[in-house]
Formats: structure tokens, C-alpha cells, sequence
């Protein structure tokens, strides 16, 4: 026996497989499904545990949910930032849960169902991307505690979906493999973002103006939530051409608006930026900034600031970098750390 484990279980076809992988292995393997958010059928999840003849246990988060990752996602359109719920979660709810469960059982390892890589440098443990592109998680798992991230384990790193697909169906799991897979933020549960923060937090819905970089007026808004950083869709088009937002200023309730050119930077300012080993800035580094944008190409250099800040150099400019986004710095696969895009006066 290789040790006992626990696997966050969602009901989908990879935490199945991961779980099923781990015991065919050898090692004890214990389900646990995460509570994060209202009500859910426990229905599948316990059907799963049963097939797999391993103990479930049910733990509720809501609470710490609440509080670290809808509030966040809430506040952050308030101010006029663009938010990644995953990241948050993933850096201060479910794995600090999962590991809560490995000690209260006497688990030395913790898994789930991502598609990521754990791999060994110089004695400290690295997340690497996945070897499917098209799966890999590595953008949304960057900020997984070091003291966790010592007892992961990611069985499904080394595979493409496909041939997790085949796998589950080649081991009598036909209908698993078959079903949708849920997708999006898992809180909003297929609604719109406005409409969520609407319910469920204050927003400010007061009609304000739209600014050329100019400063002079060529429309108005209803809501700064309602925009991001690069959008386009309810700008006004000027001379043929169509604007996108440039910037969100909240304190004077105004879109700032310009063209597509306006939209290039050279520079990122970040916060809350945490590293693996400080000796990794010395590496070859590159960056990724997922969102409405394109991603930066090209070697990057970073600064570090005071305050868990820094400043990150571009060889090559970005497109519709909006503050909160995630940075996540990469050396080859390996993830080296990260942080969150904030204006310049914030630090």
C-alpha cells in the first residue's frame, strides 16, 4: 500500500478516474466532495464511490467560499477589475479544504482531477503544465500553497482528455465518459455575471459617461460593471471605427474609451505575486494573462517591488491587460509564480 490519499470528487469523469487510477495503484484512496456553494445532488458523486468501493466524505466550505471567493468576485467588478473566481479558489478554499481532510484522516497525499503536472527540482516541488494544451490547468492552480502543493498528486497529468475518455470506457464506465462536462464558474451556475452580483451583492447601476482619451464625452453607460477591459459591445463606433474600453474609473463613474492601438502595453504592474524560489526570476521567463486579450509572446522581464509587488517588462506587448486578472510566470512548464495585474497607483 502506497499510503492513503484524498480525491476531491465532483461527480465527472476525471475525479472518477483519478480516484480509480490511485487505487489500481496501491494507494487507500478516500472520496471527499467539497460543499462550496448552495445546495447540490450528492446523488452521483455517492453512486461513484459506491462503483469504486472507497468511503465518501462530505465537508462543507460555504462559509470560507463566501467569504474568499463570491465576495471577492463581487467586489472586484464594483471597483471596475476583472476577476478569476477559479484562481482564488483554488489558492485559498478547496485545496486548503482537501488538506484539512488529509490531516483530520491521517492522508499523506492530496489529489484531484486536474489536468497539471507535479514535477521535482533541486528538492522543492513545481506545478508543470499538462501534456494536453487544450486540458492544461496550470493557469487557474499557480497559487496552491507550497505546504500543499509538497503532498499533491495530479494522476491525469501525463494524459490527453481523449484517452482519459478511452480509459473510463475501456474499464466499463461508458456513460461517465459520455456525459457533458460542466463548464464556466461554477457559482453562477450557467446565469449571467450581472445578474449574479445583483443578487447577491451592491453594484452600482447609476448611469455615468463615456470619455474619449480626450476627456470629452461621446456617450454614457449604465454601470461600470456591466464593462471590462477590451470590450467593445455598447461603445459607441466614432469615424467608422469601433472604440473599446480602455480604462474603468470608478471613483468618477466614467468609461474611458479609444481605439484598438490604445489598447497595447509594454508593462504590467502586479500584486500579491508569489514565487517558488526568488532564484527563478534569474531563469528564462514568460508570462500568461488569460482573458478578453492576447497573450503576451516573448521573454519577460520582473521587477520585484515592495509589498508582494512587482513590475513586469514585456518583450513583446500584451492586448486588454485588465487589473485583477492573474499573471502566471512560466520558466519552460514549470510554473514559477504569479500575481494579480493592478493599476500602477496602487502600488
Amino acid at each position: 500500500m502506497k499510503g492513503k490519499v484524498v480525491v476531491g470528487m465532483s461527480g465527472g469523469v476525471d475525479s472518477f478516474v483519478s480516484a480509480l487510477m490511485l487505487k489500481r495503484e496501491g494507494y487507500e484512496v478516500v472520496g471527499v466532495n467539497l460543499k462550496l456553494w448552495e445546495s447540490s445532488d450528492l446523488t452521483e458523486v455517492r453512486k461513484i464511490c459506491q462503483q469504486l468501493e472507497i468511503p465518501l466524505l462530505i465537508r462543507g466550505g460555504e462559509k470560507l467560499f463566501r467569504e474568499k471567493v463570491v465576495n471577492y468576485f463581487i467586489e472586484d467588478y464594483r471597483v471596475g477589475k476583472t476577476p478569476s473566481p477559479c484562481c482564488i479558489c483554488n489558492s485559498y478554499v478547496k485545496w486548503e479544504l482537501l488538506n484539512q481532510v488529509a490531516e483530520e484522516v491521517g492522508a499523506s497525499w492530496v489529489a484531484t482531477g486536474h489536468y497539471v503536472r507535479i514535477v521535482e527540482v533541486n528538492g522543492r516541488r513545481y506545478l508543470c503544465k499538462g501534456v494536453d494544451p487544450q486540458k492544461d490547468q496550470s493557469y487557474f492552480l499557480w497559487g496552491i500553497p507550497h505546504h500543499i502543493l509538497a503532498k499533491v498528486l495530479t494522476p491525469l497529468g501525463d494524459f490527453c482528455k481523449h484517452v482519459v475518455k478511452a480509459w473510463a470506457i475501456e474499464n466499463g464506465y461508458e456513460q461517465m465518459a459520455k456525459r457533458r462536462e460542466s463548464m464556466g464558474v461554477c457559482f453562477l451556475c450557467g446565469s449571467n455575471y450581472r445578474d449574479f452580483i445583483r443578487k447577491y451583492g451592491y453594484i452600482n447601476e447609476f448611469v455615468g459617461n463615456i470619455l474619449n482619451l480626450s476627456g470629452e464625452i461621446i456617450g454614457t453607460h449604465n454601470g461600470i460593471h456591466n464593462y471590462t477591459v477590451g470590450q467593445k459591445q455598447g461603445l459607441p463606433v466614432v469615424n467608422g471605427k469601433p472604440l473599446y474600453v480602455v480604462e474603468l474609473d470608478v471613483q468618477r463613474n466614467v468609461v474611458i474609451a479609444g481605439t484598438k492601438d490604445d489598447l497595447w502595453c509594454d508593462t504590467i504592474y502586479l500584486n500579491r505575486v508569489q514565487l517558488v524560489e526568488l532564484d527563478d526570476l534569474n531563469r528564462r521567463i514568460t508570462v500568461k494573462v488569460r482573458g478578453i486579450g492576447l497573450n503576451p509572446e516573448g521573454l519577460v522581464k520582473i521587477v520585484l517591488l515592495p509589498d508582494n509587488c512587482a513590475c513586469v517588462h514585456l518583450s513583446k506587448p500584451a492586448w486588454a491587460v485588465a487589473p485583477g486578472q492573474p499573471v502566471v510566470f512560466f520558466h519552460g512548464d514549470l510554473v514559477i509564480g504569479g500575481g494579480f495585474v493592478c493599476r500602477n497607483t496602487e502600488i
